[in-house]
């Protein structure tokens, strides 16, 4: 009869079951702040119609900072086969970003550069470090920190004196000076995927509570008028439903939500669904994606820039930006991460990890439509928390080897090691 040291020094350290605790919480909330936390700021900027660089800036650097306690504080960072590929893919990016930066000098590089270091690569760095994730506590504080961006967007617009970008009047979509319509937009599908994974298995009080958050959220969706964050809901709802093999209790929850979207007829999301063809922004995009490829003939080894050179933006695509970033051989480099952070993401719905498969979905599907590699804070983090975890690689019906099943019990409960 021996019993397993390692399950023995966990409990009768008292250090040694609280440090874990504690840094889950921050974990929880730096993965919260660093995803979901601007809008908050965003939101203070528009109402006090501020220089936008006057917090912006110290928010992100407080989320580095942040990142770095995280790093200091947690263990040894293990590095399998694919997060290697994905600090390749992020060398070979800010290798880009810096000759953009001091050889052109082309605008906005320093920005992408700073924006994507601290809010992206050391806050999924701390986090696959920590190996912390607790998904209840992750989803709850995510969804505080998220719904508080989004109604505190739809409070401002519509009782405060918050400046509204140009154009929002007319079209009569939900934005702010420092917000638009389309982040608005995902930072609500983004706060009821985190309600949906506390929905489930959750008492009547907190289903409750949820239920009355959950209305103003999607209707801060509708009046965003974004297709792109809507059509993301759809996705990862059908994806998980389709997973858990209970689409259909999804189909027939859908069917009030759609009447009610097509029966708001002075909706934007409504205007914009029927009006789809002739959407200027997406011509728009259609254009820059042409000019982005023919950039992308010009130099498919090495890549040419971090944008589309003629019209100074990127390409609202990050598999298009990759290709103009990286060239061919690192878009095909990102297009095999991305296809494996996918597949760990769909092993993750039905466990306990399916927060962030969800999210990943969400912000994969966000960054493919309008997002750019420096700023896709959604798909960085999910992936790089997913991309080393067990639970994910066993799924929804894999088995506990014995030796989880020691660490988790009590320490003084000895364990016949020879036990058949």
């Amino acid at each position: 009869m021996t019993s397993l040291e390692p399950a023995r020094h966990r409990s009768t350290n008292p250090l040694a079951v609280r440090q874990p605790q504690n840094l889950s919480r921050q974990c929880a909330w730096l993965f919260a702040i660093a995803m979901f936390g601007y809008p908050i700021m965003g939101n203070i900027i528009s109402v006090m119609q501020i220089d936008s660089r006057a917090l912006s800036i110290p928010f992100r650097i407080a989320v580095g900072l942040f990142s770095a306690w995280i790093i200091l504080i947690s263990g040894r960072l293990r590095l399998g086969g694919w997060r290697k590929l994905m600090i390749l893919i992020w060398f070979l990016y800010v290798l880009r970003l810096l000759y953009d930066l001091l050889f052109p000098d082309l605008e906005g590089a320093s920005y992408a550069l700073q924006f994507f270091i601290a809010a992206s690569v050391l806050p999924a760095i701390a986090l696959m470090k920590a190996r912390a994730f607790h998904q209840r506590r992750f989803a709850l504080v995510s969804f505080l920190v998220a719904s508080a961006g989004a109604l505190s967007s739809l409070l401002a617009t519509v009782f405060g004196g918050a400046d509204i970008q140009e154009g929002a009047l007319q079209s009569g979509r939900l934005s702010l000076s420092a917000l638009d319509p389309a982040s608005l937009g995902y930072l609500a599908t983004n706060a009821i995927l985190c309600g949906f994974i506390l929905w489930r298995g959750a008492g009547v009080r907190t289903k409750l509570c949820l239920g009355i958050l959950f209305f103003p959220l999607f209707w801060c969706l509708i009046l965003t008028g974004s297709k792109g964050p809507a059509l993301a809901l759809v996705l990862c709802m059908g994806i998980w439903g389709f997973r858990t093999r209970q689409l259909w209790k999804l189909l027939l929850l859908s069917i009030p939500v759609l009447v009610f979207v097509v029966a708001s007829e002075g909706s934007p999301l409504a205007a914009r669904l029927s009006g789809s063809a002739d959407d200027e922004s997406t011509l728009d995009r259609i254009v820059l994606l042409n000019d982005s490829f023919t950039q992308i003939e010009g130099s498919p080894i090495i890549g040419s820039a971090f944008v589309e050179l003629k019209s100074g933006f990127y390409p609202h695509n990050v598999f298009v930006e990759a290709a103009l970033a990286m060239g061919i051989p690192g878009a095909l480099l990102f297009m095999a991460l991305m296809t494996f952070g996918a597949w760990k993401a769909w092993r993750s719905l039905g466990t306990d990890e399916a927060l962030l498969g969800l999210l990943f979905f969400a912000g994969l599907f966000a960054a493919t439509i309008s997002g750019a590699l420096f700023g896709a804070i959604t798909l960085w983090i999910p992936i790089a928390m997913l991309s080393g975890s067990p639970r994910a690689q066993r799924g929804a019906r894999g088995r506990t080897s014995r030796m989880e099943i020691a660490a988790a019990l009590p320490g003084r409960v000895p364990i016949n090691s020879g036990e058949a």
